[in-house]
């Protein structure tokens, strides 16, 4: 499976305008509708294939062939802008692609609701997990495994009426603690950020990289190369 770590997996989060009251961080992982029209051509016109989370999650597990130059969409946290900028754009450009929402956040304004999450899992889109309210798993003790791993996979299984088997670590962060918990929830895959995959556990830190919207596609392009 570690050999297999290879296909790259991006990361987005919300997709608007950038706005005047938005800090340089969120400036950073905020990406406008036009730069994410940018960075979709360029993964389109530079031939690579975005795929379906269940495919490359399979392909890490049992080997199971992907198309020349796979690549993994993901959107965390759960903004609507998933669904009115997200998803018109994923079906125009043909791209499958991962979203693991909040659960506090759900039916909230500006954030996806359940008839949203429904109208993404319809579309062929995943579903997955991102905790309960964004806290850093690695700091987790007690009852809190029960709040931020277990109850928002069940709550999302209720929303869409079939079971949810992928996480994303709030913040990309995780610790040998973690893994165990995942694991027992119930998860098949989860998704980190920046650390190194672990050896003994590859399925549960799938490493993954936050495209900037200041990349061009060129700039994408070189990151997919050296970065996976």
């Amino acid at each position: 499976m570690l050999a297999r770590s290879i296909v790259p997996v991006l990361c987005f989060h919300q997709l608007r305008e950038h706005t005047a009251d938005d800090s340089a961080y969120a400036r950073s992982i905020t990406t406008p509708p036009d730069a994410l029209r940018v960075q979709f051509t360029a993964l389109r016109d530079g031939g690579y294939t975005p795929v379906a989370a269940p495919a490359l999650v399979d392909h890490l597990q049992f080997g199971t062939p992907l198309p020349d130059r796979a690549v993994l969409l993901t959107f965390d946290d759960g903004s609507a802008t998933h669904a009115t900028v997200g998803l018109p754009m994923l079906r125009e450009f043909g791209f499958p692609a991962v979203f693991f929402p909040m659960t506090v956040v759900l039916d909230k304004p500006n954030w996806l609701s359940g008839d949203q999450l429904r109208e993404l899992d319809a579309a062929g889109m995943t579903i997955g997990a991102h905790s309960w309210d964004h806290q850093r798993m690695d700091r987790l003790a007690g009852d809190q495994w029960a709040e931020q791993v277990d109850q928002p996979r069940q709550t999302l299984a209720d929303v869409l009426g079939h079971p949810i088997d992928l996480l994303a670590y709030p913040h990309g962060v995780w610790d040998q603690e973690t893994l165990p918990h995942v694991a027992s929830a119930g998860y098949r895959a989860a998704f980190q950020l920046a650390d190194p995959t672990d050896p003994a556990q590859p399925l549960l830190t799938v490493r993954r990289i936050m495209p900037p919207p200041t990349w061009d596609g060129a700039t994408l392009l070189a990151h997919l190369d050296a970065d996976f």
